[in-house]
């Protein structure tokens, strides 16, 4: 048996065992072209908590570094449930299941001829705008196992044709944001991340991911350090944006 025939029997093999379930509410979906990743009724709630446009405005965030920045959701409701379960949970599938939105919603990317299928995704004129993808890594200290940045970036890697750069890394100890002040997140982040040695990003574009974008503390910080590296340019993209804070 072929291997392509041997990786078609493990997929479907696969989606019996784990049928594919909405993001949203969890409801198995059925396989045909008409619920690729969203149940009908959520399919209407998510064109609600969509961030249009995706392009996140310089003046409710602090971007002194990345060039621009956008987010597919706002977090709330059902996005907030879901990017929750993965982060304090680990849901691989769920994760894949969000990034396949973000990937339709600010790319451009087709949905899937089938459930389980990947976003098809073409660059316009043939031209990536992007080098390479970039995580945001996690604090000093912070729970081991793969971070939903890193199930993003991985997934995005697949769907937009680009490699995985994960040479950036935290190089003090942060206190969690959520609980600070715009000026202390700025202070916490400050000096946060760093380049591995040896690593090289000179005058590559980036494309540097996060799940929830707030401040622009975090993502501007990371992008300091890939600059202070030699990126050519960084743009940050998330799941979903939270603008009160």
């Amino acid at each position: 048996m072929s291997r392509d025939r041997i990786l078609l029997f493990a997929q479907r093999a696969a989606a019996y065992l784990y049928p594919r379930r909405c993001p949203f509410c969890r409801e198995v979906l059925r396989s045909d072209k008409s619920q690729v990743i969203l149940c009908p009724s959520c399919a209407v709630r998510a064109r609600t908590l969509a961030h249009n446009p995706p392009r996140l405005p310089l003046s409710e965030h602090v971007f002194y570094a990345v060039h621009g920045a956008a987010s597919a959701y706002y977090y709330e409701d059902e996005v907030r449930q879901a990017i929750l379960l993965c982060k304090l949970h680990g849901n691989p599938w769920l994760a894949r299941e969000m990034t396949d939105l973000t990937a339709i919603c600010l790319f451009g990317a087709r949905p899937a001829g089938q459930a389980g299928g990947c976003p098809d995704y073409e660059a316009p004129g043939g031209l990536r705008p992007y080098d390479c993808i970039v995580p945001v890594p996690p604090r000093q200290g912070s729970r081991s196992g793969p971070r939903l940045p890193e199930l993003m970036a991985r997934r995005l890697g697949q769907i937009l044709h680009l490699p995985v750069c994960r040479d950036l890394r935290a190089v003090k100890p942060m206190l969690p944001q959520k609980s600070l002040s715009l000026r202390e997140r700025l202070l916490n982040q400050r000096d946060g991340y760093a380049l591995r040695s040896g690593s090289s990003v000179i005058g590559r574009r980036i494309l540097l991911v996060d799940d929830v974008i707030t401040s622009g503390a975090t993502v501007s910080a990371c992008a300091l350090a890939l600059f202070q590296g030699g990126a050519a340019d960084v743009f940050a993209a998330s799941i979903a944006v939270d603008e009160e804070h």
